[in-house]
């Protein structure tokens, strides 16, 4: 399953609400899968408990829409149908933005009363030509952009663009000045995402009175070359996949670990290399072998669930070198997880022993790490057979 290189986007956000102590009248959301990351601004109307409301009713609903399939433009024209509705009646009532950053790059920004979206490299700040066209009651600009690797994505509320209006400027700081600030953040020798989102809203609630203006959101969304680990556990159901489900994993990019002795000796049998077995030297954690070209390569279930309890820590905490940790370390500092989740029926998985344990087998524990990684902002892709 070879492709071409993946790119990873981390998302940064600084925000903060028009009076201190209050909820912020901003929301924002991010929702990955196997070809893009979407991101979801939305600023309430008004500010306080209503405005977050109505803000973050707007991003759970984008993205629920996006996870259900809907495309980009269908969820995008089925919230601002929702929004000519609610506008003028007293419903929660919020504008946004939402991006769609594919994983080659390729960037589409769809804006509804939101502020213009602005491209960021090391060396300029440039904000996107758009095409503006109504749907519905709604002025709608789309944009379209290649983000690389090293540059980023800037969405901003008119918290920002608005800041200092009629006090030091005639109509607020406006997009152009954002532009012009950043521009003069510029050049380095690589984008900080936190430390830039940051100094933007900081120097627009700059320009706001103490207690007053409005909320303030930067999103800045930063694209780099992500990092991929490839799991195999477990053989296919059909021994004739064999050789096609072992070949998909070695043939995908990025970091290679087997969990499992029956899918070790089917990853040697196809790479024709010895397979050795490395005593752990420990009653807790089980041994592991060693196999050319593969990163990892341990025992199945037992591992599994270890390594299931190990991924809430921090990666610097797992200094003891073992296959457990090993395989927790990889599974926190990638970006993109590949499972290659094998069907085949293994009664051991479900011996007394490992449930007197309290251990899962194999289809369980799996279910668990996916969702435990995705809950920690992992992109997970997984396939079985």
């Amino acid at each position: 399953m070879a492709e071409q290189i993946y790119i990873h986007t981390d998302v940064f956000a600084a925000q903060s609400s028009k009076k201190t102590g209050d909820p912020c009248g901003d929301a924002y959301g991010v929702f990955r899968d196997h070809t893009a990351t979407t991101i979801v601004l939305s600023d309430g109307l008004g500010s306080g408990i209503k405005a977050h409301i109505a803000a973050t009713m707007c991003v759970s609903r984008l993205l629920q829409l996006i996870r259900e399939g809907m495309s980009l433009r269908e969820a995008f024209a089925a919230m601002t149908r929702t929004m000519d509705q609610a506008w003028g009646t007293g419903a929660p009532f919020a504008v946004f933005a939402i991006a769609r950053m594919l994983n080659n790059g390729h960037t589409t920004v769809l804006t509804y009363e939101m502020p213009m979206p602005m491209l960021v490299t090391n060396t300029y700040a440039q904000l996107l030509r758009d095409r503006v066209y109504t749907q519905n009651k709604a002025i709608i600009h789309e944009s379209t952009c290649m983000v690389g690797k090293g540059e980023g994505l800037m969405l901003f509320s008119d918290g920002i663009t608005q800041a200092g209006v009629g006090k030091f400027f005639p109509l607020g700081w406006e997009s152009e000045g954002v532009r012009r600030y950043t521009q003069s953040l510029l050049p380095v020798d690589r984008l900080q995402g936190t430390q830039l989102a940051q100094s933007i809203h900081d120097k627009a609630r700059q320009y706001w009175p103490l207690g007053k203006g409005d909320d303030c959101s930067v999103i800045f969304a930063l694209n780099r070359r992500g990092v991929i680990v490839n799991l195999l556990s477990g053989p296919p159901v059909n021994k004739i996949d064999d050789s096609k489900w072992v070949q998909s994993f070695l043939d995908s990019e990025g970091i290679h670990i087997v969990c499992g002795g029956t899918s070790a000796k089917l990853v040697a049998q196809q790479n024709h290399m010895p397979l050795n077995v490395i005593d752990s030297g420990s009653m807790i954690t089980p041994p592991a072998y060693e196999l050319e070209g593969m990163e990892v390569v341990t025992e199945g279930v037992v591992t599994l669930n270890q390594v299931y309890h190990l991924l809430d820590d921090d990666p610097t905490s797992l200094n003891q070198q073992t296959p457990v940790t090993e395989v927790a370390w990889y599974l926190k500092m990638a970006d993109r997880i590949n499972i290659w989740h094998g069907l085949a029926e293994n009664t051991g998985d479900d011996h007394i022993e490992f449930r007197q344990q309290g251990l899962q087998n194999r289809k369980k524990i799996l279910k668990k790490i996916t969702q435990k990684l995705m809950a920690q902002g992992k992109l997970v892709v997984s396939q079985s057979a």
